[in-house]
Parts: C-alpha cells; structure tokens; sequence
C-alpha cells in the first residue's frame, strides 16, 4: 500500500508495523528519518548486534539480503535488515529477471519475524513493473517524490511547527519564519538545526534566539531583516544589511539575493495591484505565512505602484548582468549598492 509520509509516521508511533518498505524518491529526509526510526527503535539495544542488519546496496546483493532475510532472529522474536543506498543494489540497477523473480518469491514468501527495509534515495521503481507491483500487494511503499509528500515553501512553517510538535516542544512564530526565511526548503537541513536546538535546550520554548544560536545567523543581518528592512523602505537598516551580505558572499551569493529581491517585489506587485490589506487574504493569494503577509501590509503602504513596476525592471536587469549577459564593469557589492538606492530613489 502506499502511505505518505505523515501516515507512516504515525502508523510507527502506533506500533503499527508492516514486513517490508519501500522508502523511494528524491526527497531524502522523508526515507532518512523513518529509516532512521527502525534503527533506533525497532530492536532493543541489547538484540541489536545479532539481529539488526545494515547493507549498502553497492557493497551488496540480493542474494545476500534474502539469506538472511530468511534467517531467524537470536535471542528475540523479531530482526531488522535495512538496504541504505538501495538505488545501487544489483536488483534494482538492471532488468536481471532471475534477481527480480529471487526478490518476488521473498515478497510473497516473507519471513514473518524479519522487518525488511529497503532505502531508495533519489530513484524510483517504474509502478507499471512486477517488481513495484509486488511491493504493492504487501508492503508499506512511500514515494517521497509525490505531490502528496511535497512541501512547499509557503508550507515549511507548518512543517517546523508540526515537527517541533512530534519533539513535544513549542516554538514561537517568529522563530519559525526566522528558521524557514533562513534555511529555505531544505528539509533534512531544517531537520538538523532542529534536532541541534532540541538538544541544546533545557526548557520546551524554543525563542527566535534559540534559532540565532543554533544556525549561526547575525541577529541583525539576516534574509528575515533584509525584507523588512525592504517592506519598512528602511534605506539605513538595508544598506548596512547589504554591506554585511557583500562582506559575505559565500554564504549570502548575489544570485541568491537577486531571487529574493525579485520574490518579494513580485508578490508586492499582486498584493498591490489586487488592493489587499488582510494579511490573512495576502497569505492565500501569493501562499506565504500570514506572519510574513504582514510585511506586504507595511510594503504595500510604503511603494507605489509604478515604483514596484520599476524595481521589478532594475532586479532583472541585474540579474542579467550578475550573469554576464550584459558586461559591466563593477564588483557585485556595488551592484548591490546601486540596486538599493534604486529601489529607495526609483531612480
């Protein structure tokens, strides 16, 4: 059966295991983190070293992997074998059907005291194959790829949240847009900064300098202030933010700055131009968090029209250059610097 992620999570919590999985697709942190679960907590610690298995699928075959699958488990009821780097395992890299039929035969014949994971990062098993098929009738199949899995930008505040809420912490608004605003979509790397703060913390309320600490983000300088200073037409507060950021380029690219200029006058446009004030309504339209639809509020109060027309023009503009499609002259922090007075002059 196939089960998104949220569902095998709570079928674990449950208790509610199957014999087999198919953890597949690109997203990596959704088959880490439940691989990640059995590791930990499906065998005890002290019926580990006799009955938990890691293969990697380069360093191993399928051959291998069914023996002992078909093994029984010492000194306990149950055993664990987890395939990581499934992709390179030889069943799942070539048409071989004699290995196909090995796997199939062992889907259809389970050992009913060995839990069976197979770990696909980045791949996925063709749905119209026997293969995949067989996986269907009886085991647990997550396709990490699917528009049911995917999180959205606008929906990774709500993942913080959710994930903060498993950890039994809580975590204020503000640190959750601080955290999403800083990290972008990267799950497993939200995942980690998370887990850094939760073992750091001696208490359940996680604060925005909770966050600070925990990725290493100036308190000052960051991608959050950067648009309110851009939101507030703040021509001082940006100005130093940019000069931090030029200072910085490793970590704060003028590609990436470029993009979220131009996300954030984009949005403006709309919310502008369709007269909108509630930022629940701004939060819909152009699918951000209604804490950060606030600073449309304040944007859309502080620029006209025909301004944000015009800075949407200069942000192309620089992009073009940025990538050598017009030849200028000039180091990236001074078209930085020229880009802000732009857009605090409209000149």
């Amino acid at each position: 059966m196939i089960k998104t992620y949220n569902q095998i999570i709570q079928n674990l919590k449950e208790e509610n295991f199957t014999k087999i999985y198919l953890l597949m697709g690109e997203e990596a942190f959704f088959i880490n983190k439940i691989s990640n679960f059995f590791e930990k907590n499906f065998i005890s610690e002290e019926h580990r070293g006799f009955n938990l298995e890691i293969h990697y699928g380069r360093d191993s075959n399928i051959e291998t992997i069914i023996n002992s699958a078909k093994s029984f488990p010492m000194m306990s009821d149950k055993k664990l074998i987890i395939v990581k780097e499934g992709k390179d395992l030889d069943v799942f890299k070539s048409s071989n059907n004699s290995k196909i039929d090995l796997l199939i035969n062992y889907i259809n014949n389970i050992n009913s005291t060995t839990t069976l994971i197979f770990c696909l990062n980045n791949k996925s098993l063709d749905k119209r194959s026997k293969l995949f098929k067989a996986f269907l009738e009886v085991s647990t199949v997550l396709d990490s790829s699917s528009k049911e899995n995917k999180v959205y930008d606008n929906q990774i505040p709500n993942f913080i949240s959710n994930e903060v809420k498993r950890n039994k912490f809580n975590i204020r608004e503000e640190a959750t847009i601080l955290l999403s605003e800083s990290i972008g979509n990267n799950l497993e790397k939200i995942d980690n900064a998370l887990h850094k703060i939760f073992t750091n913390k001696d208490d359940k309320d996680i604060k925005t300098e909770d966050v600070i600490k925990s990725i290493g983000i100036n308190r000052e300088y960051n991608l959050f202030e950067f648009q309110d200073s851009l939101a507030e037409k703040n021509s001082l507060k940006c100005g130093k933010i940019v000069n931090y950021f030029s200072s910085n380029e490793k970590k704060f690219p003028i590609q990436q700055l470029i993009v979220y200029m131009f996300n954030f006058f984009s949005r403006l446009l709309v919310v502008k131009t369709k007269k909108l004030s509630d930022p629940n309504n701004i939060s819909s339209l152009i699918s951000v968090h209604p804490y950060v639809a606030r600073s449309y509020v304040k944007a859309s109060n502080n620029y006209k029209l025909n301004e944000i027309v015009n800075i949407i023009n200069a942000i192309k503009n620089l992009d073009l250059i940025s990538k050598g499609i017009k030849q200028i002259k000039s180091g990236n922090k001074n078209l930085m610097g020229e880009m802000i007075f732009k857009i605090f002059y409209n000149k």
